[in-house]
């Protein structure tokens, strides 16, 4: 009794995936389809049917069987299946033979060849009627001993590879004008195949990804596809890369019979990888090693500026001037107070050095400050000491000293400005020297 249930079961689990008549894959799982030799699937999901080997094949299956007939001698139910699918060859113009999708009677295509047989067939089973094969080919290379129009075409296989119906790779836009596609642009494109169990006709349409579903097919072929199709038959994919290696992706697939077609969602497909090296934009390539260059030597110039400019001002600071340091002025602020002893400030020349006209920047006071000669014989301890004693005294004909400053080897004195503009007032008492 217990076998006869075993047994059951296995027949009705048989049943049941024999009556199966949908399903959809927006990408792929290890465990979604039955592989075999270089097929595979990616980590995202991208079934890759060439595997980038050179004379290979790449059949992929729907694991279970779909039921397209009521009976052996039945007609062919309707069925219809979108793909989305790339072929990306190494070298632009040169690829494998492209993609085929596949109604066998079982899973794989056993004894068939690579190159120009598609993975469908071999010299011995090519155009022979009891294969019950439906084949669609997107070729991509011209095999004149098939009669193939040329190398970029479309066309519908029915037991052998010597199509019933072909047309070249495009589309027809809105309006009823036709667009060429390239097969080998390594861009995604869908195609659907639409046969119509009543109207016995079968419709293929292409297009890009991005674009629609065209109302006007790009093939149709009206025949009766039931001596070709038995009533449980595997779907899939073929594909060979030839000499040329050619990776082939299937990035999406949806089958229906008797009923809408599954829509894919395009936006949930996994991605493409990325065709070599990714192109640079020539503001890149060009226009930004010029804009570093420019930034660093800016930056260069900034710091050259910088240490210059610390420099044009640097300070001596010995431990003697901690006695005199309230008298000492800072060198910078001189510059500025005299405009950069420029020749309009200057108020005459003697005793050592010339005198310029300032104004304080914090008590806008008017002075003179007198720059020292760097040829002063004098001790410059003893020079400042006098300097500073002499500050202290106060006179109606003696300005008042206010302070010194001494930078490197140039000294300053500053002092009080006498518009009458005797200069002898200035070499008795200065207010500020700077070195």
């Amino acid at each position: 009794m217990s076998f006869k249930i075993l047994v059951l079961v296995y027949l009705l689990a048989v049943l049941a995936y024999a009556q199966e008549t949908n399903f959809v894959y927006n990408g792929f799982q290890t465990d979604d389809l039955s592989l075999d030799e270089v097929a595979g699937i990616t980590p995202n999901g991208l079934l890759n049917l060439g595997y980038d080997t050179k004379q290979q094949k790449g059949p992929a299956f729907h694991s279970y069987p779909v039921q397209f007939k009521n009976s052996p001698n039945s007609s062919v139910f309707s069925f219809s299946t979108p793909v989305v699918f790339a072929i990306r060859p190494q070298f632009k113009t040169l690829s494998g033979h492209g993609i085929a999708i596949v109604v066998a009677p079982q899973r794989g295509l056993h004894g068939s060849l690579p190159s120009q047989y598609l993975g469908m067939f071999n010299q011995t089973s090519n155009s022979n009627p009891t294969n019950h094969v439906f084949g669609l080919e997107l070729d991509t290379i011209l095999s004149s001993e098939f009669q193939d129009i040329n190398d970029n075409h479309v066309g519908i296989d029915l037991n052998g590879l010597t199509s019933v119906k072909s047309a070249p790779a495009g589309y027809y836009a809105d309006g009823g004008k036709f667009k060429n596609l390239t097969l080998i642009s390594g861009k995604a494109m869908q195609v659907w195949v639409d046969y119509d169990g009543t109207e016995k006709q079968i419709n293929v349409t292409l297009a890009p990804i991005n674009v629609r579903k065209p109302k006007t097919p790009l093939l149709s072929l009206t025949r009766d596809f039931a001596s070709i199709i038995n009533e449980n038959m595997y779907v899939g994919f073929s594909s060979l890369t030839g000499w040329v290696v050619t990776s082939n992706y299937v990035l999406g697939w949806s089958f229906e019979v008797n009923g809408k077609t599954p829509a894919l969602a395009l936006s949930q497909l996994p991605k493409l990888p990325q065709i070599g090296k990714k192109q640079t934009s020539k503001v890149l390539t060009i226009g930004l090693p010029w804009v570093v260059l420019f930034v660093i030597s800016m930056l260069i110039l900034s710091v050259v500026y910088v240490m210059r400019r610390k420099r044009k001002f640097a300070e001596v600071l010995e431990d003697w001037e901690r006695d005199y340091g309230q008298h000492r002025f800072n060198s910078k602020d001189l510059y500025i107070t005299t405009k950069g002893f420029r020749s309009q400030e200057l108020l005459g020349t003697g005793g050592f050095g010339r005198v310029y006209r300032g104004i304080l920047r914090t008590s806008k006071i008017v002075i003179g400050v007198k720059r020292v000669s760097h040829e002063l014989r004098q001790g410059m301890r003893e020079l400042v000491a006098e300097i500073i004693s002499i500050g202290w005294l106060r006179h109606c004909k003696i300005v008042s000293l206010h302070g010194y400053c001494r930078r490197k080897a140039e000294l300053l004195l500053v002092c009080d400005y006498m518009p009458n503009g005797s200069l002898d007032k200035y070499f008795y008492n200065l207010l500020v020297v700077c070195l």
